[in-house]
């Protein structure tokens, strides 16, 4: 009993040590098992948000193409059928924020593709609230490609419409531009909404010649740059049908990118612009004295003595020594004889006639870009005075341009447009003068143009006629004489006038060649010679062979 005691005491030992490992090694494996059971499932989650990232994006965000319903809108052309706008199918880079992985990384690599943006500002944009974030708009192909290339976990590429200028900054402030929503927001964009946003609506032609506008620009550019002005506007009409074949406003923009543009690139100084534009306005007081009978081309005025209306004295730039009759008084440009002839028509006619020619109300054009005109709330003799030669009314380019074709066109106010003339778009016209009148401030113009203040823009080769204005700017102590807006309205050709050209420059300043002077004579004149020069062949207008300063008071229809 006793031998078999001691032997199973070793034994039991044995057993209970070999039971231990057993359930250690059991406890182990099942560890294990849980384990790999742990990782499997961390794989299979992680190979599904993997799954989900790269290959089911279509609907959720990850790198491939989400598009929008494609927003049609007419085109937009030029009246020779040249393209203006257009909308195109674009692709705008967008980041579903949950999907990246690291923010800094993902901006710099797309800095890479888009140098003109750095990667802070992209990683601002990452940076923001919100699911589906915008990192740029407009993406060029290669751009595209260059992004699809990187690879990059929640990167998308939408389609959407976007509205493409391809003439850049030329005819910007007729053209206009749309929001990213494709809503017009200025110019014809904005002025013919309704039409362009259609269903399969044909395009739209515009009255503008981009050649004439080329031409215009271009020289509006370059005498702003010689001559130093703050802003330009030029514009050119047709006097028959009231068709604008080019209006241009500096400084300019591209409506490709107008959020990169100052506010101010922005503002169409022609239409919206309201300035005392000066002597410009002396044919149309002319054309009211004619008009009421209150005088003749052959009476003369007394221009040599000292004219004073109320506290005011009236003063002439180039002061006569000797009595002067009508041609000579609008040649020389001459405030005191303009005042004498509004002085006998009087306050209550000279605003009724202003008021045909469309020079007391907003310009009835379709552009919203159309400044209503300043006019006083009294109107007493000395603002009948004042407003005979141009002050103390302030009016856009354009209706100045308007009101004068109506002047030289035979004697009919014609309702502007930037849409070409059709059925739909029939010519809207009214008499305002006798065709007698019309003829008599030809004429007159032409004088200036020949003899006057208006030589600068004599063009060899077509007979033009105009009217120079250089007003001092209104300020808080009165008039600064520092600082002028200078204008040349002119119309050709003579014989049958069929355009009229008007250019103005807001405070140019005087250089080498103009002898320290910054009037209209200097600037504006020379500068509507030479738009005139090269748009007139364009028109068709033929070249007349006579001398460019026949006067038409020396045996002219004037003396008929």
């Amino acid at each position: 009993m006793t031998e078999y005691g001691d032997i199973g005491g070793p034994v039991r030992r044995q057993l209970k040590i070999a039971d231990s490992e057993f359930a250690a090694v059991s406890e182990g494996r099942i560890r294990i098992r849980i384990g790999a059971a742990i990782f499997m499932f961390a794989l299979i989650v992680a190979v599904i948000r993997l799954a989900e990232v790269s290959l089911l994006s279509g609907s959720k965000g990850g790198s491939f193409y989400k598009s929008n319903e494609f927003v049609s809108r007419a085109n937009l052309v030029d009246r020779n059928g040249e393209l203006l706008a257009t909308t195109l199918e674009t692709y705008s880079l967008y980041a579903r924020s949950k999907y990246i992985w690291n923010a800094g990384e993902t901006s710099q690599q797309l800095a890479s593709v888009f140098p003109d943006m750095s990667s802070e500002a992209i990683l601002n944009r990452l940076s923001r609230k919100g699911d589906q974030l915008l990192i740029r708009r407009g993406l060029t192909p290669k751009e595209k490609q260059a992004v699809f290339h990187l690879g990059l976990p929640g990167m998308v590429f939408q389609a959407e419409p976007q509205r493409v200028y391809p003439r850049g900054a030329l005819a910007a402030h007729i053209v206009g531009f749309t929001d990213v929503d494709m809503k017009g927001i200025a110019g014809a964009e904005r002025a013919f909404e309704e039409d362009l946003s259609q269903e399969n609506a044909p395009a739209m032609t515009l009255s503008v010649d981009l050649r004439v506008q080329n031409a215009v620009a271009d020289e509006l550019q370059k005498s702003l740059v010689h001559f130093k002005a703050d802003t330009g506007a030029a514009i050119v009409m047709d006097v028959r049908s009231g068709e604008i074949l080019a209006m241009a406003s500096l400084p300019n923009y591209d409506p490709n990118r107008p959020d990169t543009s100052l506010p101010q690139n922005l503002y169409n100084h022609a239409s919206m612009s309201t300035y005392e534009l000066g002597s410009v306005f002396k044919p149309i007081t002319m054309a009211m004295a004619l008009e009421e009978g209150v005088t003749n081309l052959t009476e003369k005025f007394p221009v040599q003595n000292p004219l004073k209306v109320r506290d005011k004295f009236i003063r002439d730039d180039h002061p006569s020594k000797t009595p002067m009759a009508m041609p000579e008084i609008l040649a020389e440009s001459s405030n005191r004889g303009t005042a004498m002839m509004a002085l006998r028509v009087g306050g209550v006619q000279q605003q009724a006639f202003l008021k045909e020619l469309g020079l007391m109300d907003r310009v009835p054009i379709e552009l919203v870009e159309s400044a209503a005109p300043q006019v006083q709330r009294e109107w007493q003799d000395i603002t009948t005075v004042t407003v005979s030669y141009g002050h103390g009314i302030s009016v856009t380019p354009l209706a100045l341009t308007t009101a004068i074709a109506a002047l030289v066109n035979g004697g009919e106010y014609v309702k502007p447009t930037l849409r070409k003339r059709d059925s739909v778009n029939p010519v809207e016209k009214r008499r305002v003068i006798t065709r007698q009148t019309s003829e008599t401030v030809q004429d007159l113009m032409r004088y200036v143009a020949t003899h006057g203040t208006g030589r600068n823009a004599r063009v060899k080769g077509y007979a033009v006629m105009g009217k120079t204005g250089t007003a001092d700017k209104p300020s808080v102590d009165g008039y600064d004489e520092r600082r002028l807006v200078s204008s040349f309205i002119a119309a050709f050709p003579y014989d049958d006038p069929a355009y009229v050209v008007f250019v103005t420059f807001d405070e140019p300043k005087a250089v080498e060649g103009t002898y320290g002077y910054a009037t209209a004579g200097w600037n504006a004149a020379p500068t509507t010679g030479r738009i005139i020069e090269r748009i007139a062949p364009m028109l068709g207008v033929r070249r007349d062979p006579g001398p460019a300063t026949q006067s038409p008071f020396s045996g002219g229809r004037a003396m008929r």
